[in-house]
């Protein structure tokens, strides 16, 4: 609904202060009689736009559908190979530990080590990537990551082995602080919900799927033909990313889009990168309709998928007796549970937001949110019951109800996962990098710290007791916090628009 159409119950028309309440920081293009409207009519059938098009072709916006999904499909399977690749090493602790001499927590160092990595990078790379375009940085990074993991296998030691996890952590993770940013860049908003849940869901599927498809690898293959496989999916991105078009386009008149040579760094946009630049993202903190979001968001995270995916070659293994086959067979749980999660969430939510939009007359953002607590509610009760039945569990003797509950909290985190990073892009759009990069620090970093103290959890507490209290936690850090939240700016929202 365009905003020159929305007006109070009683007939009369909204201030602009009024419109913004919702989505505060909107940005005010000029009304479509000021642009070539017949050629945006003719591209998108259409004036109610958000945010407008240009009538420049080269403008993602007005790029066709197949160019749009295709370059989204590039980031999605980006950002998959971050976390495929931290995750896809897990069947090969025991091998690695073996080989190295250290014990297998020590070997899952690995993947934490990457995960961390991988929430700070983004912060550092995205203002490069701001300035020179996305093309440039990720052509040379998946270039760069390829030959580190090539090295990692021939790697003799485990120090050795663990400077090539630094080095494929510092090259790969550069995708993650785009996903957001291509969305917003090249879909309009109400698009954003079920386009967000591309690459979101990539990332997800990317903990279970490494285990899953690895787990064959090692034992039909070798240890080292993991590093090789992910190597060679590099190289797939790098190709995809040489011929991908850039996707960064000034709204202020500056055509970025020439080309120019593949290392030589010329300026695409009339970004100034300083101090603040690589700060900024930290600075949403004090946005509250930022943070909520992404606490709510690390924790689910953290305790409906990672935990999932650490603590499965280290419980499953010696209780039930499987192999590294068997390991990575037990990842279909999550791998069904996200999809299954993203089709209820990413569509749904957009066809709700479009619901609440004409129910209103206006758009307020929280009630988006409105969603997410089917999510939160689904990962709760799916990690009390994994934790349950598998302690119930009898030893050696495989049953399939922990991983009932594993697809059930798995469906609740993707629920979650597309739920809120489109609310706090939503909140605004126009900073979509800055939220992006905050969003994944917190996740990553809160990420890094768990597999941590998993071990003394399950000891102290064993799996039912560490169930219930994973799922507390997300009742009271994320549920509840999520929920004050929409309750305060929903009622803001009535109270200055009198809906």
């Amino acid at each position: 609904m365009s905003d020159l159409e929305i007006k109070h119950p009683n007939g009369s028309p909204f201030t602009d202060q009024e419109k913004n309440i919702g989505s505060q920081h909107e940005e005010q293009y000029p009304p479509p009689s000021e642009l070539n409207t017949e050629y945006i009519l003719q591209r998108h059938g259409t004036l109610e736009l958000d945010p407008m098009p240009s009538h420049d072709p080269l403008d993602p916006l007005n790029w066709p559908a197949l160019k749009k999904h295709l370059h989204l499909a590039l980031i999605a399977y980006s950002c998959m190979l971050v976390t495929f690749g931290a995750a896809g090493i897990v069947p090969a602790y025991p091998g690695m530990a073996e080989e190295y001499g250290v014990s297998i927590p020590t070997c899952s160092y690995f993947t934490s080590a990457q995960i961390l990595i991988s929430g700070i990078v983004p912060i550092f790379t995205t203002p490069i990537m701001n300035k020179y375009g996305r093309k440039k940085i990720q052509v040379i990074s998946c270039l760069c990551c390829c030959a580190a993991n090539i090295g990692g296998g021939f790697a003799k030691t485990y120090g050795q082995q663990m400077a090539t996890r630094v080095l494929v952590g510092l090259f790969v993770s550069p995708s993650l602080g785009l996903g957001a940013v291509l969305v917003t860049e090249m879909f309009f908003s109400h698009q954003r919900g079920s386009k967000n849940g591309w690459w979101s869901l990539m990332i997800t599927l990317g903990t279970p799927g490494g285990p899953f498809i690895m787990g064959f690898v090692v034992k039909y293959a070798a240890i080292k033909w993991v590093y090789f496989i992910l190597a060679i999916m590099n190289f797939v991105a790098f190709l995809g990313w040489m011929i991908a078009s850039e996707t960064l386009w000034e709204r202020d008149g500056i055509v970025v889009n020439e080309p120019d040579s593949l290392f030589k760094f010329k300026s695409k946009s009339n970004v100034t990168i300083n101090l603040w630049s690589f700060i900024a993202p930290l600075a949403e903190a004090r946005e509250i309709r930022v943070f909520i979001p992404s606490l709510a968001y690390a924790v689910v995270f953290c305790y409906a998928n990672i935990v999932l995916i650490v603590e499965t070659p280290q419980v499953f293994g010696p209780k039930f007796g499987l192999d590294a086959v068997g390991l990575g067979l037990q990842m279909i749980a999550v791998l069904v549970g996200s999809i299954i999660g993203e089709v209820m969430s990413g569509p749904l939510s957009d066809w709700w937001m479009t619901r609440c939009v004409r129910k209103r007359g206006v758009k307020v953002i929280e009630d988006r949110l409105t969603l997410s607590y089917i999510g939160f509610i689904l990962a709760m009760v799916g990690i009390i019951v994994w934790g349950v039945r598998l302690e119930q569990a009898t030893p050696m003797k495989w049953n399939i109800t922990p991983l009932v509950g594993a697809a059930i909290a798995a469906c609740g985190n993707q629920i979650v996962t597309t739920i809120l990073i489109t609310y706090s892009i939503d909140v605004d759009y126009k900073r979509s990098i800055e939220i992006g990069n905050f969003i994944n620090f917190f996740r990553q970093t809160y990420g890094f710290i768990g597999p941590f103290y998993f071990p003394d959890m399950f000891d102290n507490l064993g799996f039912s007791g560490a169930g219930g209290l994973m799922a507390g936690l997300m009742g009271v850090v994320s549920l509840a916090s999520v929920l004050a939240l929409q309750l305060y700016f929903t009622k803001r929202a009535k109270k200055t628009l009198g809906i």
